[in-house]
Protein backbone atom coordinates (compact mmCIF):
# COMPACT_ATOMS: atom_id res chain seq x y z
CA UNK A 1 0.00 0.00 0.00
CA UNK A 2 1.30 3.42 -0.94
CA UNK A 3 1.36 5.97 1.83
CA UNK A 4 -1.33 8.62 1.51
CA UNK A 5 -0.20 10.83 4.37
CA UNK A 6 3.57 10.69 4.11
CA UNK A 7 3.55 13.78 1.89
CA UNK A 8 3.01 15.76 5.08
CA UNK A 9 6.80 15.60 5.48
CA UNK A 10 7.53 16.54 1.88
CA UNK A 11 6.79 20.22 2.22
CA UNK A 12 7.72 22.23 -0.85
CA UNK A 13 9.56 25.49 -0.27
CA UNK A 14 8.46 28.02 -2.84
CA UNK A 15 8.90 31.76 -2.82
CA UNK A 16 10.22 31.76 0.75
CA UNK A 17 7.18 29.95 2.20
CA UNK A 18 6.34 26.31 2.69
CA UNK A 19 3.64 25.37 0.20
CA UNK A 20 1.74 23.16 2.61
CA UNK A 21 -1.29 22.95 0.35
CA UNK A 22 0.88 20.82 -1.92
CA UNK A 23 2.69 18.99 0.83
CA UNK A 24 -0.08 17.71 3.01
CA UNK A 25 -3.19 17.16 0.92
CA UNK A 26 -4.38 13.58 0.72
CA UNK A 27 -6.20 12.49 -2.40
CA UNK A 28 -8.23 9.32 -1.97
CA UNK A 29 -7.40 6.69 -4.58
CA UNK A 30 -9.25 3.76 -6.05
CA UNK A 31 -7.48 1.47 -3.57
CA UNK A 32 -8.55 3.40 -0.49
CA UNK A 33 -11.64 2.69 1.55
CA UNK A 34 -13.88 5.35 0.01
CA UNK A 35 -17.08 4.64 1.97
CA UNK A 36 -15.42 5.28 5.34
CA UNK A 37 -13.72 8.46 4.19
CA UNK A 38 -16.68 9.89 2.31
CA UNK A 39 -19.08 9.14 5.16
CA UNK A 40 -16.77 10.88 7.65
CA UNK A 41 -16.63 13.92 5.37
CA UNK A 42 -20.41 14.02 5.00
CA UNK A 43 -20.94 13.77 8.76
CA UNK A 44 -18.41 16.51 9.53
CA UNK A 45 -20.02 18.82 6.98
CA UNK A 46 -23.56 18.26 8.21
CA UNK A 47 -22.57 18.65 11.86
CA UNK A 48 -21.35 22.22 11.44
CA UNK A 49 -23.52 25.17 12.44
CA UNK A 50 -23.26 28.11 10.06
CA UNK A 51 -19.92 26.75 8.91
CA UNK A 52 -18.43 26.30 12.39
CA UNK A 53 -18.07 23.67 15.09
CA UNK A 54 -20.68 24.66 17.66
CA UNK A 55 -21.81 22.56 20.61
CA UNK A 56 -23.31 22.94 24.06
CA UNK A 57 -21.31 23.13 27.27
CA UNK A 58 -22.38 23.51 30.88
CA UNK A 59 -22.16 27.24 30.32
CA UNK A 60 -24.21 27.36 27.12
CA UNK A 61 -23.42 27.19 23.39
CA UNK A 62 -19.74 27.31 22.49
CA UNK A 63 -18.30 28.16 19.09
CA UNK A 64 -15.04 26.25 18.84
CA UNK A 65 -12.88 28.03 16.28
CA UNK A 66 -9.90 25.77 16.93
CA UNK A 67 -11.97 22.66 16.29
CA UNK A 68 -13.36 24.33 13.17
CA UNK A 69 -9.79 24.62 11.90
CA UNK A 70 -9.25 20.96 12.77
CA UNK A 71 -12.17 20.14 10.48
CA UNK A 72 -10.49 22.07 7.67
CA UNK A 73 -7.28 20.14 8.26
CA UNK A 74 -9.12 16.81 8.18
CA UNK A 75 -11.02 17.65 5.00
CA UNK A 76 -7.77 18.82 3.42
CA UNK A 77 -6.00 15.59 4.38
CA UNK A 78 -8.81 13.66 2.69
CA UNK A 79 -8.79 15.92 -0.37
CA UNK A 80 -12.48 16.59 0.15
CA UNK A 81 -15.07 19.37 0.34
CA UNK A 82 -13.05 22.38 -0.89
CA UNK A 83 -16.09 24.67 -0.75
CA UNK A 84 -16.75 23.72 2.87
CA UNK A 85 -13.11 24.26 3.77
CA UNK A 86 -13.15 27.72 2.20
CA UNK A 87 -16.39 28.63 3.97
CA UNK A 88 -15.07 27.55 7.38
CA UNK A 89 -11.84 29.48 6.92
CA UNK A 90 -13.72 32.59 5.82
CA UNK A 91 -15.95 32.44 8.89
CA UNK A 92 -13.06 31.85 11.29
CA UNK A 93 -11.18 34.72 9.63
CA UNK A 94 -14.16 37.04 10.17
CA UNK A 95 -14.15 36.07 13.85
CA UNK A 96 -10.38 35.86 14.32
CA UNK A 97 -10.34 38.33 17.22
CA UNK A 98 -12.67 36.01 19.13
CA UNK A 99 -10.31 33.09 18.55
CA UNK A 100 -6.91 34.75 18.93
CA UNK A 101 -7.24 37.98 20.89
CA UNK A 102 -5.03 40.69 19.39
CA UNK A 103 -2.03 41.61 21.55
CA UNK A 104 -1.67 43.03 24.08
CA UNK A 105 -4.28 41.15 26.07
CA UNK A 106 -4.78 40.64 29.79
CA UNK A 107 -5.31 36.97 28.98
CA UNK A 108 -1.99 36.65 27.14
CA UNK A 109 -1.44 35.70 23.52
CA UNK A 110 -2.73 32.32 22.26
CA UNK A 111 0.27 31.25 20.19
CA UNK A 112 -1.11 27.75 19.64
CA UNK A 113 -4.27 29.15 18.09
CA UNK A 114 -2.29 31.68 16.05
CA UNK A 115 -0.03 28.91 14.78
CA UNK A 116 -2.98 26.69 13.86
CA UNK A 117 -4.68 29.53 12.00
CA UNK A 118 -1.45 30.48 10.22
CA UNK A 119 -0.74 26.90 9.17
CA UNK A 120 -4.32 26.32 8.02
CA UNK A 121 -4.49 29.62 6.12
CA UNK A 122 -1.21 29.05 4.27
CA UNK A 123 -2.25 25.51 3.44
CA UNK A 124 -5.45 26.92 1.94
CA UNK A 125 -3.54 29.50 -0.10
CA UNK A 126 -4.54 32.45 2.13
CA UNK A 127 -2.20 35.08 3.57
CA UNK A 128 -2.06 35.19 7.39
CA UNK A 129 0.11 38.32 7.19
CA UNK A 130 -2.87 40.29 6.00
CA UNK A 131 -5.96 39.47 8.03
CA UNK A 132 -7.81 42.75 8.25
CA UNK A 133 -5.36 44.97 10.09
CA UNK A 134 -3.50 42.02 11.62
CA UNK A 135 -0.30 40.19 10.70
CA UNK A 136 -0.60 36.82 12.42
CA UNK A 137 2.94 35.79 11.51
CA UNK A 138 4.42 38.95 13.06
CA UNK A 139 2.27 38.47 16.15
CA UNK A 140 3.42 34.87 16.48
CA UNK A 141 7.04 35.89 16.08
CA UNK A 142 6.64 38.58 18.75
CA UNK A 143 5.13 36.00 21.08
CA UNK A 144 8.11 33.66 20.59
CA UNK A 145 11.05 34.12 22.95
CA UNK A 146 14.69 33.80 21.94
CA UNK A 147 14.57 30.32 23.41
CA UNK A 148 11.96 29.37 20.82
CA UNK A 149 9.18 29.00 23.37
CA UNK A 150 5.92 30.63 22.32
CA UNK A 151 3.60 32.38 24.74
CA UNK A 152 0.29 30.87 25.81
CA UNK A 153 0.59 27.47 24.16
CA UNK A 154 -0.65 25.52 27.20
CA UNK A 155 1.84 22.74 26.54
CA UNK A 156 3.02 20.38 23.86
CA UNK A 157 0.18 20.40 21.35
CA UNK A 158 -0.11 24.20 21.39
CA UNK A 159 3.67 24.59 21.05
CA UNK A 160 3.64 22.17 18.11
CA UNK A 161 1.00 24.29 16.39
CA UNK A 162 3.04 27.44 17.03
CA UNK A 163 6.06 25.74 15.47
CA UNK A 164 4.02 24.54 12.50
CA UNK A 165 2.71 28.05 11.91
CA UNK A 166 6.21 29.56 11.99
CA UNK A 167 7.52 26.82 9.70
CA UNK A 168 4.65 27.26 7.26
CA UNK A 169 5.35 31.00 7.08
CA UNK A 170 9.10 30.34 6.69
CA UNK A 171 9.68 32.61 9.66
CA UNK A 172 13.14 33.45 10.92
CA UNK A 173 11.93 32.01 14.24
CA UNK A 174 11.16 28.55 12.86
CA UNK A 175 14.49 26.94 13.78
CA UNK A 176 14.43 28.22 17.36
CA UNK A 177 10.81 27.14 17.71
CA UNK A 178 11.53 23.65 16.40
CA UNK A 179 14.59 23.29 18.63
CA UNK A 180 12.60 24.34 21.68
CA UNK A 181 9.91 21.82 20.86
CA UNK A 182 12.58 19.13 20.41
CA UNK A 183 13.99 20.00 23.82
CA UNK A 184 10.76 18.79 25.41
CA UNK A 185 11.40 15.20 24.37
CA UNK A 186 11.49 12.63 27.18
CA UNK A 187 13.97 9.81 27.59
CA UNK A 188 11.47 7.33 26.12
CA UNK A 189 11.19 9.39 22.93
CA UNK A 190 7.78 10.80 23.72
CA UNK A 191 7.08 14.51 24.10
CA UNK A 192 5.78 16.42 27.08
CA UNK A 193 2.29 17.83 27.02
CA UNK A 194 2.37 19.60 30.41
CA UNK A 195 5.57 21.65 30.55
CA UNK A 196 5.07 22.26 34.27
CA UNK A 197 5.38 18.56 35.04
CA UNK A 198 8.16 15.98 34.66
CA UNK A 199 8.01 13.38 31.92
CA UNK A 200 5.16 10.92 32.53
CA UNK A 201 5.61 7.19 32.91
CA UNK A 202 3.74 6.60 29.66
CA UNK A 203 4.04 8.27 26.28
CA UNK A 204 1.87 11.35 25.79
CA UNK A 205 0.61 10.18 22.40
CA UNK A 206 -1.15 13.35 21.21
CA UNK A 207 1.78 15.62 22.08
CA UNK A 208 4.22 13.17 20.48
CA UNK A 209 2.19 12.87 17.26
CA UNK A 210 1.90 16.64 16.91
CA UNK A 211 5.62 16.99 17.60
CA UNK A 212 6.29 14.53 14.78
CA UNK A 213 4.17 16.64 12.43
CA UNK A 214 5.90 19.87 13.46
CA UNK A 215 9.47 18.56 13.44
CA UNK A 216 8.99 16.71 10.15
CA UNK A 217 7.68 19.88 8.51
CA UNK A 218 10.55 21.86 10.04
CA UNK A 219 13.08 19.34 8.73
CA UNK A 220 11.49 19.47 5.26
CA UNK A 221 11.78 23.27 5.33
CA UNK A 222 15.51 23.11 5.96
CA UNK A 223 15.86 23.08 9.75
CA UNK A 224 18.80 20.78 10.51
CA UNK A 225 19.55 18.46 13.38
CA UNK A 226 16.09 17.02 13.99
CA UNK A 227 16.63 13.50 12.65
CA UNK A 228 17.42 11.85 15.98
CA UNK A 229 14.47 13.53 17.72
CA UNK A 230 12.08 12.32 15.02
CA UNK A 231 13.53 8.82 15.10
CA UNK A 232 13.20 8.59 18.87
CA UNK A 233 9.58 9.70 18.57
CA UNK A 234 9.03 6.88 16.09
CA UNK A 235 10.33 4.37 18.64
CA UNK A 236 8.14 5.86 21.37
CA UNK A 237 4.97 5.58 19.29
CA UNK A 238 5.73 2.03 18.19
CA UNK A 239 6.31 1.04 21.80
CA UNK A 240 3.09 2.71 22.94
CA UNK A 241 0.84 0.87 20.49
CA UNK A 242 -1.36 -1.84 21.97
CA UNK A 243 -1.70 -5.26 20.39
CA UNK A 244 -5.09 -4.30 18.95
CA UNK A 245 -3.61 -1.22 17.24
CA UNK A 246 -4.95 1.37 19.68
CA UNK A 247 -3.22 4.14 21.61
CA UNK A 248 -4.06 5.46 25.05
CA UNK A 249 -4.74 9.10 25.79
CA UNK A 250 -6.13 10.50 29.04
CA UNK A 251 -5.95 7.01 30.49
CA UNK A 252 -8.10 5.22 27.93
CA UNK A 253 -7.74 3.89 24.37
CA UNK A 254 -9.43 6.40 22.09
CA UNK A 255 -9.74 7.40 18.46
CA UNK A 256 -8.30 10.89 18.94
CA UNK A 257 -4.93 9.56 20.08
CA UNK A 258 -5.03 6.50 17.82
CA UNK A 259 -5.94 8.51 14.73
CA UNK A 260 -3.16 11.04 15.34
CA UNK A 261 -0.65 8.26 16.00
CA UNK A 262 -1.72 6.47 12.80
CA UNK A 263 -1.00 9.61 10.78
CA UNK A 264 2.35 10.19 12.51
CA UNK A 265 3.44 6.59 12.00
CA UNK A 266 2.51 6.70 8.35
CA UNK A 267 4.49 9.92 8.01
CA UNK A 268 7.46 8.10 9.52
CA UNK A 269 7.16 5.21 7.08
CA UNK A 270 5.73 2.72 9.59
CA UNK A 271 2.93 1.58 7.31
CA UNK A 272 2.05 -1.66 9.10
CA UNK A 273 1.65 -0.02 12.50
CA UNK A 274 -0.17 2.94 10.95
CA UNK A 275 -2.64 0.66 9.17
CA UNK A 276 -3.24 -1.34 12.34
CA UNK A 277 -4.11 1.87 14.19
CA UNK A 278 -6.33 3.02 11.32
CA UNK A 279 -8.27 -0.25 11.47
CA UNK A 280 -8.91 0.33 15.17
CA UNK A 281 -10.23 3.79 14.34
CA UNK A 282 -12.47 2.37 11.61
CA UNK A 283 -13.90 -0.06 14.13
CA UNK A 284 -15.28 2.92 16.06
CA UNK A 285 -16.89 4.63 13.08
CA UNK A 286 -20.65 4.45 12.70
CA UNK A 287 -21.58 2.81 9.42
CA UNK A 288 -24.87 2.46 7.56
CA UNK A 289 -25.30 -0.82 9.43
CA UNK A 290 -24.58 0.55 12.92
CA UNK A 291 -25.99 4.09 12.76
CA UNK A 292 -29.40 2.89 13.88
CA UNK A 293 -31.88 3.66 16.63
CA UNK A 294 -30.94 6.88 18.42
CA UNK A 295 -27.76 7.04 16.34
CA UNK A 296 -29.69 7.07 13.06
CA UNK A 297 -28.52 9.76 10.68
CA UNK A 298 -24.97 9.73 12.06
CA UNK A 299 -23.34 7.32 9.64
CA UNK A 300 -19.70 8.33 9.24
CA UNK A 301 -19.22 9.79 12.72
CA UNK A 302 -16.26 8.45 14.69
CA UNK A 303 -16.79 7.75 18.38
CA UNK A 304 -14.14 8.62 20.95
CA UNK A 305 -14.34 5.06 22.33
CA UNK A 306 -16.81 2.22 22.84
CA UNK A 307 -18.30 3.97 25.87
CA UNK A 308 -19.27 6.85 23.57
CA UNK A 309 -20.97 4.40 21.21
CA UNK A 310 -22.90 2.84 24.09
CA UNK A 311 -23.98 6.26 25.36
CA UNK A 312 -25.05 7.25 21.86
CA UNK A 313 -27.21 4.14 21.57
CA UNK A 314 -28.96 5.08 24.78
CA UNK A 315 -29.25 8.84 24.37
CA UNK A 316 -28.24 9.76 20.82
CA UNK A 317 -25.76 12.54 20.03
CA UNK A 318 -27.17 15.66 21.63
CA UNK A 319 -25.73 19.18 21.54
CA UNK A 320 -23.42 18.51 24.49
CA UNK A 321 -22.19 15.16 23.17
CA UNK A 322 -21.58 16.69 19.74
CA UNK A 323 -18.29 18.28 20.83
CA UNK A 324 -16.44 15.03 21.61
CA UNK A 325 -17.85 13.34 18.50
CA UNK A 326 -16.74 16.26 16.32
CA UNK A 327 -13.26 16.33 17.83
CA UNK A 328 -12.78 12.58 17.52
CA UNK A 329 -14.03 12.58 13.93
CA UNK A 330 -11.91 15.56 12.85
CA UNK A 331 -8.68 14.22 14.34
CA UNK A 332 -9.17 10.57 13.43
CA UNK A 333 -10.82 10.74 9.98
CA UNK A 334 -7.57 11.27 8.03
CA UNK A 335 -6.34 7.90 9.32
CA UNK A 336 -9.11 6.22 7.32
CA UNK A 337 -7.23 7.14 4.15
CA UNK A 338 -4.61 4.57 5.15
CA UNK A 339 -7.05 1.68 4.77
CA UNK A 340 -7.09 -0.21 1.52
CA UNK A 341 -10.54 -1.09 0.25
CA UNK A 342 -11.36 -4.42 -1.38
CA UNK A 343 -8.97 -5.04 -4.25
CA UNK A 344 -11.59 -6.73 -6.42
CA UNK A 345 -15.31 -7.36 -6.43
CA UNK A 346 -17.06 -10.39 -7.87
CA UNK A 347 -20.61 -10.13 -9.19
CA UNK A 348 -22.76 -13.25 -9.51
CA UNK A 349 -26.18 -13.47 -11.09
CA UNK A 350 -28.16 -15.21 -13.82
CA UNK A 351 -27.12 -14.84 -17.43
CA UNK A 352 -30.82 -14.59 -18.42
CA UNK A 353 -33.87 -13.07 -16.82
CA UNK A 354 -37.55 -12.91 -17.70
CA UNK A 355 -38.76 -9.47 -18.70
CA UNK A 356 -40.70 -7.80 -15.93
CA UNK A 357 -39.57 -10.33 -13.34
CA UNK A 358 -37.16 -10.05 -10.39
CA UNK A 359 -33.68 -11.53 -10.31
CA UNK A 360 -31.11 -11.68 -7.52
CA UNK A 361 -27.59 -10.37 -7.97
CA UNK A 362 -24.90 -11.05 -5.34
CA UNK A 363 -21.67 -9.10 -4.96
CA UNK A 364 -18.60 -10.10 -2.96
CA UNK A 365 -15.59 -8.01 -1.98
CA UNK A 366 -17.40 -4.87 -0.84
CA UNK A 367 -16.60 -2.73 2.21
CA UNK A 368 -18.57 -4.19 5.15
CA UNK A 369 -21.11 -2.11 7.01
CA UNK A 370 -21.95 0.32 4.24
CA UNK A 371 -24.86 0.43 1.85
CA UNK A 372 -24.50 -0.42 -1.81
CA UNK A 373 -26.89 -0.07 -4.74
CA UNK A 374 -27.72 -2.16 -7.81
CA UNK A 375 -29.38 -0.47 -10.79
CA UNK A 376 -30.65 -2.14 -13.96
CA UNK A 377 -30.41 -0.07 -17.12
CA UNK A 378 -34.01 0.81 -17.95
CA UNK A 379 -35.25 -0.99 -14.86
CA UNK A 380 -35.34 -0.78 -11.09
CA UNK A 381 -32.79 -0.10 -8.37
CA UNK A 382 -32.24 -1.83 -5.04
CA UNK A 383 -30.18 -1.00 -1.97
CA UNK A 384 -28.61 -3.46 0.45
CA UNK A 385 -26.25 -3.38 3.41
CA UNK A 386 -22.91 -5.07 2.92
CA UNK A 387 -22.51 -7.87 5.46
CA UNK A 388 -19.43 -8.53 7.60
CA UNK A 389 -18.14 -10.97 4.97
CA UNK A 390 -18.19 -8.23 2.32
CA UNK A 391 -21.21 -9.66 0.48
CA UNK A 392 -24.47 -7.99 -0.51
CA UNK A 393 -27.47 -9.42 -2.35
CA UNK A 394 -29.89 -7.32 -4.40
CA UNK A 395 -33.32 -8.14 -5.81
CA UNK A 396 -33.93 -6.05 -8.93
CA UNK A 397 -36.86 -6.04 -11.33
CA UNK A 398 -35.99 -6.28 -15.00
CA UNK A 399 -37.65 -4.03 -17.59
CA UNK A 400 -39.99 -5.30 -20.28
CA UNK A 401 -38.78 -6.29 -23.71
CA UNK A 402 -35.90 -8.37 -24.98
CA UNK A 403 -32.45 -6.81 -24.75
CA UNK A 404 -29.11 -7.05 -23.03
CA UNK A 405 -29.29 -5.04 -19.80
CA UNK A 406 -26.52 -3.97 -17.47
CA UNK A 407 -26.80 -4.25 -13.70
CA UNK A 408 -24.41 -1.67 -12.22
CA UNK A 409 -23.28 -1.95 -8.60
CA UNK A 410 -22.22 1.25 -6.83
CA UNK A 411 -20.97 1.77 -3.29
CA UNK A 412 -22.21 4.36 -0.81
CA UNK A 413 -20.12 7.07 -2.48
CA UNK A 414 -21.66 6.38 -5.90
CA UNK A 415 -18.47 4.76 -7.19
CA UNK A 416 -19.05 1.91 -9.65
CA UNK A 417 -17.66 -1.29 -8.12
CA UNK A 418 -19.18 -4.02 -10.27
CA UNK A 419 -21.17 -4.80 -13.41
CA UNK A 420 -23.27 -7.76 -14.51
CA UNK A 421 -24.80 -8.15 -17.97
CA UNK A 422 -28.15 -9.93 -18.16
CA UNK A 423 -30.00 -11.01 -21.28
CA UNK A 424 -33.58 -9.94 -20.58
CA UNK A 425 -36.01 -12.12 -22.49
CA UNK A 426 -39.55 -11.08 -23.33
CA UNK A 427 -42.30 -13.17 -24.86
CA UNK A 428 -41.56 -14.45 -28.36
CA UNK A 429 -43.43 -16.62 -30.83
CA UNK A 430 -40.96 -18.81 -32.68
CA UNK A 431 -41.35 -20.47 -36.09
CA UNK A 432 -39.53 -23.80 -36.27
CA UNK A 433 -38.71 -25.01 -39.77
CA UNK A 434 -38.73 -28.74 -40.62
CA UNK A 435 -39.75 -31.26 -43.26
CA UNK A 436 -43.51 -31.76 -43.73
CA UNK A 437 -43.18 -35.54 -44.05
CA UNK A 438 -40.61 -37.92 -42.60
CA UNK A 439 -40.53 -41.66 -43.06
CA UNK A 440 -40.81 -43.72 -39.92
CA UNK A 441 -37.52 -44.52 -38.14
CA UNK A 442 -35.90 -41.69 -40.08
CA UNK A 443 -34.52 -38.35 -38.87
CA UNK A 444 -36.32 -35.02 -38.63
CA UNK A 445 -34.24 -31.84 -38.70
CA UNK A 446 -35.46 -28.78 -36.79
CA UNK A 447 -34.15 -25.26 -37.45
CA UNK A 448 -35.21 -22.39 -35.19
CA UNK A 449 -34.15 -18.77 -35.37
CA UNK A 450 -34.88 -15.85 -33.04
CA UNK A 451 -33.40 -16.95 -29.72
CA UNK A 452 -30.98 -14.87 -27.71
CA UNK A 453 -27.36 -15.88 -28.06
CA UNK A 454 -26.64 -18.73 -25.66
CA UNK A 455 -30.29 -19.16 -24.68
CA UNK A 456 -31.08 -22.68 -23.42
CA UNK A 457 -33.51 -24.53 -25.73
CA UNK A 458 -35.63 -27.66 -25.40
CA UNK A 459 -37.11 -29.67 -28.28
CA UNK A 460 -40.13 -31.88 -27.48
CA UNK A 461 -41.60 -34.43 -29.88
CA UNK A 462 -45.04 -35.85 -29.12
CA UNK A 463 -44.70 -34.45 -25.57
CA UNK A 464 -41.33 -36.00 -24.82
CA UNK A 465 -38.05 -34.12 -24.46
CA UNK A 466 -35.83 -35.34 -27.29
CA UNK A 467 -33.15 -32.69 -27.58
CA UNK A 468 -31.64 -29.77 -25.61
CA UNK A 469 -29.02 -27.20 -26.47
CA UNK A 470 -28.08 -23.56 -26.59
CA UNK A 471 -28.64 -21.10 -29.37
CA UNK A 472 -25.51 -20.04 -31.22
CA UNK A 473 -24.21 -16.48 -31.20
CA UNK A 474 -26.65 -15.61 -33.95
CA UNK A 475 -29.60 -16.93 -31.93
CA UNK A 476 -30.10 -20.02 -34.06
CA UNK A 477 -30.49 -23.69 -33.10
CA UNK A 478 -30.39 -26.80 -35.28
CA UNK A 479 -31.24 -30.23 -33.89
CA UNK A 480 -32.16 -33.64 -35.29
CA UNK A 481 -34.07 -36.57 -33.82
CA UNK A 482 -35.50 -39.92 -34.95
CA UNK A 483 -39.25 -39.94 -35.43
CA UNK A 484 -39.90 -43.59 -34.41
CA UNK A 485 -42.45 -45.94 -35.93
CA UNK A 486 -45.80 -44.41 -35.05
CA UNK A 487 -47.48 -43.01 -38.13
CA UNK A 488 -49.56 -39.88 -38.51
CA UNK A 489 -49.49 -36.27 -37.47
CA UNK A 490 -46.86 -35.33 -34.83
CA UNK A 491 -46.33 -32.10 -32.93
CA UNK A 492 -42.95 -30.55 -32.18
CA UNK A 493 -42.65 -27.88 -29.48
CA UNK A 494 -39.49 -25.79 -29.28
CA UNK A 495 -39.12 -23.75 -26.10
CA UNK A 496 -36.53 -21.26 -25.05
CA UNK A 497 -35.56 -20.17 -21.52
CA UNK A 498 -39.14 -19.37 -20.52
CA UNK A 499 -42.55 -20.78 -21.37
CA UNK A 500 -43.60 -17.64 -23.25
CA UNK A 501 -40.77 -18.12 -25.71
CA UNK A 502 -41.80 -21.04 -27.85
CA UNK A 503 -42.89 -22.28 -31.27
CA UNK A 504 -45.08 -25.20 -32.37
CA UNK A 505 -44.95 -27.07 -35.65
CA UNK A 506 -46.59 -30.31 -36.91
CA UNK A 507 -45.44 -32.80 -39.55
CA UNK A 508 -46.45 -36.29 -40.62
CA UNK A 509 -44.66 -39.54 -40.03
CA UNK A 510 -45.25 -41.70 -43.12
CA UNK A 511 -44.37 -45.20 -44.36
Amino acid sequence: MNSLLRRRALAVIAGGAVALSTAVAVTPTATAAPNSEAAAVRWLEKSLTDGLAVYETNFGPFTDYGLSLDVIQALSDLGAAPATRAAILATVTENLDSYVTPPPSEWGYASGGAGKFTHTAIRAGANPRNVGSRDLVAELEDATAETGESEGTYGGVGQAWATRGLVAADSAEKAASAEFLASKQCDDGGFLQDYAQPCPSTVAVDATAFAVFALSEAKASGVAGLEDDIDQARSALLAAQAADGSFVGDGTPNTNSTGLAAQALDLLGESAAATKAARWVAGHQLTDATATGKLAGNSGAIAYNQAAVAAGRNFGIDAIDLGPWLRASAQAAPALALLAGPARTAVAGPAFGAAGRTIKVAVAGLEPGWSAKAAVSGGSTATALVQANGRATFAVRLPKGTAKRTVTITDATGRKVGVKTVSVLGAKRLSPKMKKNVKRKKVQRVVVRGFAAGEPVQVRFRGKLVRTGKANRNGNLVRTFRVGTKLGKAKVVVRGMYANRKGVKTFRVVK
